[in-house]
């Protein structure tokens, strides 16, 4: 790619500003620019990205912040959470109650950050993206919690949200 895919998401990030709700039409802007095999690229990037974030720990940490959470509302959390850029992604794989340093969200969800990627792609081509070949896992990495063990395994979160 001749933008990392990390470098076209700050960059939507950075050209919605201060609205995230703006960034799905930040990211489609930048994507419409890029070779049809570079779309395809970053949508595979993308999907694995949501690969490595379906984690139970992460579902947590959006059960907190979004007040409860379904395996939908899970899929559009890692939307807005893939949104948020590398440093953010990166510190919440490491650790989810870093996610407290963000602003106070609500509704921290962003169905449409991926399904611009599709959009993009067809308005080049004129057909639809190809499935990328990912292996998605059935289940959530990692240890499943119950809702009365989130305050003490995400104290910071659990101060902010409830």
């Amino acid at each position: 790619m001749s933008q990392s895919f990390w470098d076209i998401v700050a960059t939507a990030k950075d050209k919605a500003g201060a609205d995230w709700q703006a960034r799905p039409n930040a990211l489609r802007d930048i994507l419409v620019t890029l070779p049809p095999d570079e779309i395809c690229r970053f949508d595979r990037e993308y999907r694995l990205k949501l690969v490595q974030s379906y984690r139970w720990d992460l579902w947590g940490a959006a059960y907190l912040i979004n007040g409860g959470c379904s395996d939908d509302g899970f899929d559009y959390f890692r939307d807005f959470l893939i949104s948020e850029g590398k440093e953010v992604f990166e510190s919440a794989l490491a650790h989810p109650d870093s996610l407290s340093s963000l602003a106070e969200l609500e509704d921290a969800e962003l169905e449409d950050f991926r399904y611009v990627i599709g959009e993009a792609y067809e308005q080049l081509v004129g057909e639809e993206l190809p499935i990328a070949d990912i292996d998605y896992p059935n289940e959530p990495a990692g240890e499943e919690w119950d809702e009365d063990d989130l305050q003490e395994l995400f104290p910071k979160l659990a101060a902010l949200y409830e």
